[in-house]
């Protein structure tokens, strides 16, 4: 175990930690208002005012405003702290005592550590899983319920004490955590709240590895996978941890604890299915993938591979952990999408809430522009069966340079096959010649007719919107 700290309180209210935390509050963030008030205000005056709180201990967390999100389908409520002075203290503290905090995780534990994130985890998971097959053939799988909310105030407190021997600081961390009513629970989005959400769950930690002795285990920070190669050695582990928890820590196990084979199902653990011999994107990925794929292409189209990476940098960097062969069918299931979406340039009865810019230009370098036209007001029936009207439109895509003549020219070969002329033309003549019937004429008159209203229509939007014809 480390050693206790103590006399660090004075790093934390020292006037270079200040300076430093708040540069890393409002880092990234100077758009923000409650960034530019700062920054509009005297700016030493607001440090010395956070120096002089912290030194005489007067520093008393402000009420917090919450926000509703939806996060995978779960609705979370984010605690969101006032910039000044709690989010620069709530760095003040972090900033110093994260090192010391992290002595104390085992290599085991994820999450808000440095160097410990996501795809390291998925890395020791996948490692485990190589190196000993026959031990890893059975997973056991939980989390807490109610993590967040569940973290009980004192409980939380003597596990500090246990570690920070620094009295001022267990006095500035404790009105932080006194700060949620109800003597339970801790702040999501708050930043001491998932470093101290870790530090809570550290002696259990230690518990599974010291005194069960489990050999894989992993935790990233409520969620947690332990893996064995016998069934009943995975439940007998299950009900010492859940008294572990209820007793030690006033948590319970959500009721939808798993223990199964491996290579049945796949571990489903931090965005990625694992098992001995694959590791596949979890299917709530691949959908948001091909969503933003498809309102890509809508948006953007016709695209090539490169700039396809670049407008889904994020999307292809998590791709890239899985299998090689998974994240090459995904490439190539990409691209024939891409080459499906290239054959044509004009895509018909698109909708939109509101009327379309005639002319809309996508790409300013190359200049390539999309026409969307015969914009009309239809009548739609939506999910939930009530009526309501919805423009809709034609767009076809066109090269630079854009005139009357490159856009018509563009709009007849989108919709006319250049078969379809030649062959209507040809049943014309044997009409006119007496070859063929005189109904045979019709198609071809219907087709000069329709392209002159075409012309027409061109014409028009080009004059309106400034298009030189030429």
């Amino acid at each position: 175990m480390a050693r206790k700290v103590y006399n660090i309180y004075s790093q934390v209210c020292s006037p270079d930690n200040i300076c430093r935390a708040t540069y890393n509050t409002i880092r990234g963030k100077r758009h923000r208002h409650d960034v530019q008030r700062l920054l509009a205000n005297n700016i030493i005056e607001v440090l010395q005012n956070i120096w002089q709180m912290l030194n005489d201990n007067t520093f008393e967390p402000q009420p917090c405003s919450h926000k509703q999100i939806c996060d995978n389908g779960k609705w979370r409520t984010l605690t969101i702290p006032p910039l000044y002075p709690d989010r620069i203290v709530d760095h003040c503290i972090i900033d110093v005592t994260e090192g010391y905090l992290n002595k104390l995780y085992i290599t085991q534990t994820y999450a808000c550590i440095k160097g410990r994130g996501i795809h390291k985890c998925l890395k020791d998971l996948n490692r485990y899983l190589q190196k000993d097959k026959r031990g890893t053939r059975y997973c056991l799988k939980i989390d807490v319920k109610h993590y967040y909310d569940s973290i009980d105030h004192e409980i939380m407190k003597r596990i500090m004490a246990r570690y920070f021997g620094d009295k001022r600081l267990l006095a500035l961390q404790y009105k932080i955590i006194d700060s949620v009513q109800g003597g339970k629970g801790l702040g999501i989005g708050r930043l001491p709240s998932q470093h101290w959400a870790n530090l809570y769950l550290t002696p259990f930690d230690h518990y599974v590895k010291e005194v069960l002795r489990v050999r894989y285990y992993l935790r990233y920070m409520d969620d947690m996978v332990f893996l064995h190669g016998n069934k009943q050695y995975l439940h007998w582990v299950l009900d010492e941890i859940r008294k572990y928890l209820i007793t030690e820590l006033k948590l319970e196990i959500k009721g939808n604890w798993q223990i199964f084979p491996v290579d049945a199902r796949s571990i489903d653990f931090v965005g990625y299915k694992s098992n001995h011999f694959n590791t596949l994107a979890r299917k709530s990925i691949l959908y948001r993938y091909w969503n933003k794929l498809r309102k890509v292409q809508r948006k953007y189209s016709p695209f090539e591979l490169k700039e396809l990476w670049h407008t889904l940098s994020a999307h292809n960097g998590w791709l890239q952990h899985c299998t090689p062969q998974h994240y090459n069918i995904i490439v190539s299931k990409t691209i024939k999408q891409l080459l499906e979406m290239t054959q044509t340039n004009l895509k018909r009865g698109l909708h939109s809430a509101k009327v379309q810019p005639t002319f809309d230009v996508i790409d300013r370098i190359t200049g390539i522009t999309l026409y969307n036209h015969n914009q009309h007001y239809v009548e739609k029936v939506d999910e939930q069966g009530d009526k309501q009207k919805v423009n809709e439109y034609d767009s076809l895509l066109v090269q630079f340079p854009v005139t009357a003549n490159t856009v018509f020219a563009a709009l007849l070969s989108e919709r006319y096959n250049a078969s379809v002329e030649s062959k209507l033309l040809n049943d014309y003549n044997a009409a006119v010649l007496g070859v063929e019937e005189e109904a045979k004429k019709q198609p071809y008159l219907d087709f000069l007719a329709e392209r002159k209203a075409l012309r027409a229509m061109v014409d028009a939007d080009c004059s309106t919107n400034g298009i030189p014809l030429k």
